[in-house]
C-alpha cells in the first residue's frame, strides 16, 4: 500500500512539473511575440513625432496604414522636456520622424542624430516656410551646442542644407510656432503626406486622399479663425500673452500682439519693473484680457490681470491639454477665447 502511494505522488509531481514546464513556455512564448510585435508594429510604417500637435497632424494623414507616436506627450512643456533611454529607443525603432525645426527640438536633435536607423527618414515640417523675426526662440531655452553658425539665414529653404543628415532648418534658430497660422499647418501636412507616400508607397493612395480631406478641414477651420477675429471691434485686437509664441497667429489673423510677459523663451523670470510695465501697458492699450497658456504655471499673469482689472483666459500654443486633444479642438478653442475676451460676436 505505501509502494502505490509512492507512485501516486511521483506521478502527481511528474504531472505538476509537466504543466508548469508548459505554462513557462507558453509565457515565454507571449513574452516573446509581444516584444516582437512592439519592435515591428506589425509591418506598419512606423512614424514617431517630436510633439503631440504634430503626431496629431501626422495621424490625420496616416489613417490605419501606420503607427504615428510622439516623443514628448500632451501636456508637458516642451522647454522643460528631458529625454530619457526610452526616447532613444523609440526613435532607433522609427521608420519616419517628424520634426518641427528652428529649434523646437534643441533638446533632442542630438539624441536623433546618434539614435535614428540607418534608413529612418527625417523629415522639417516648417522647411520650406519663411521664418519671422523675434518669437520664442526655444534654442535660447536649451543653450546653443552647435554653434554661431546655424541661424535662421545659413540654409536653403527648399531643405537642401543638412547637418548630422538632417535638414538644416531643424537647428536654425526663429520663431518656431508656426502651425499657430492654419496655411502653415496645411504646409505641415502636404509635407507628411509626400513623406509618408514615399517612405511606404504601397499605402500612398490614402495617405493622399486622407491629406485632401484633412486639408479641406484646416481650409474651413483657417476661414472661421477669419470671421472671428472679423467680429472683434479693430481697437480690441490686441494681445497680451504668456510667452512669445502667438507671432505667425497674430500676423496671420490681423491681431497686434501688445505684451508677452516673458516675449524671449518661457523659462525666463519678469523682474518687478517688467510687471509693472506690463499692468502699464494693458491700462494703455485698453486690453480687455490677458491670455495665460495651460501647460505653464501663470501667476505673474494672474497679478497683472488683478492690477488691471482685466480677465484671464486661456490661449494653447505648444501643445494639448484637458478637452483639447486635437489640432482642430486647438484652434477652435482659441477662437472662442478670442471671441470671449476681446469681445467678438
Amino acid at each position: 500500500m505505501a509502494k502505490i502511494v509512492r507512485l501516486t505522488f511521483a506521478r502527481a509531481r511528474l504531472t505538476f512539473a509537466r504543466a508548469a514546464l508548459v505554462a513557462l513556455l507558453a509565457a515565454c512564448s507571449l513574452a516573446l511575440a509581444a516584444c516582437s510585435a512592439e519592435e515591428d508594429d506589425g509591418g506598419q510604417l512606423t512614424v514617431v513625432a517630436s510633439t503631440a500637435i504634430l503626431a496629431d497632424l501626422a495621424a490625420a494623414v496616416a489613417g490605419d496604414d501606420a503607427a504615428v507616436s510622439a516623443l514628448i506627450p500632451a501636456g508637458v512643456d516642451l522647454h522643460a522636456y528631458q529625454p530619457s533611454p526610452e526616447t532613444a529607443r523609440r526613435v532607433a525603432r522609427a521608420d519616419v520622424l517628424l520634426l518641427n525645426g528652428y529649434g523646437l527640438e534643441e533638446q533632442l536633435l542630438d539624441l536623433i542624430a546618434k539614435n535614428r536607423g540607418d534608413d529612418a527618414v527625417v523629415v522639417v515640417a516648417a522647411a520650406g516656410l519663411e521664418p519671422r523675426a523675434g518669437g520664442d526662440d526655444h534654442g535660447d531655452d536649451h543653450g546653443d551646442d552647435h554653434g554661431d553658425d546655424h541661424g535662421a539665414d545659413d540654409h536653403d529653404n527648399d531643405g537642401a542644407a543638412s547637418r548630422d543628415g538632417i535638414d538644416a532648418t531643424a537647428f536654425a534658430h526663429a520663431d518656431p510656432h508656426f502651425w499657430l497660422a492654419v496655411p502653415n499647418a496645411r504646409h505641415y501636412v502636404e509635407r507628411i503626406r509626400d513623406a509618408l507616400a514615399a517612405a511606404d508607397p504601397d499605402h500612398a493612395s490614402g495617405y493622399r486622399a486622407r491629406a485632401a480631406a484633412y486639408i479641406e478641414q484646416l481650409t474651413a477651420l483657417d476661414a472661421e479663425l477669419r470671421a472671428t477675429v472679423a467680429a472683434i471691434p479693430e481697437s480690441r485686437r490686441k494681445l497680451v500673452v504668456f510667452h512669445g509664441a502667438f507671432g505667425y497667429f497674430a500676423d496671420a489673423y490681423g491681431l497686434q500682439i501688445v505684451a508677452a510677459v516673458l516675449p524671449g523663451g518661457a523659462n525666463q523670470q519678469p523682474s518687478a519693473g517688467v510687471v509693472a510695465e506690463l499692468v502699464r501697458a494693458v491700462r494703455r492699450e485698453g486690453v480687455p484680457a490677458v491670455y495665460a497658456e495651460p501647460q505653464f504655471s501663470s501667476p505673474v499673469l494672474d497679478a497683472v490681470a488683478r492690477e488691471a482689472g482685466v480677465r484671464v483666459l486661456t490661449l494653447y500654443s505648444d501643445t494639448f491639454a484637458g478637452d483639447v486633444q486635437s489640432y482642430l479642438e486647438l484652434m477652435r478653442a482659441n477662437a472662442r477665447a478670442l471671441a470671449a475676451g476681446l469681445g467678438g460676436a
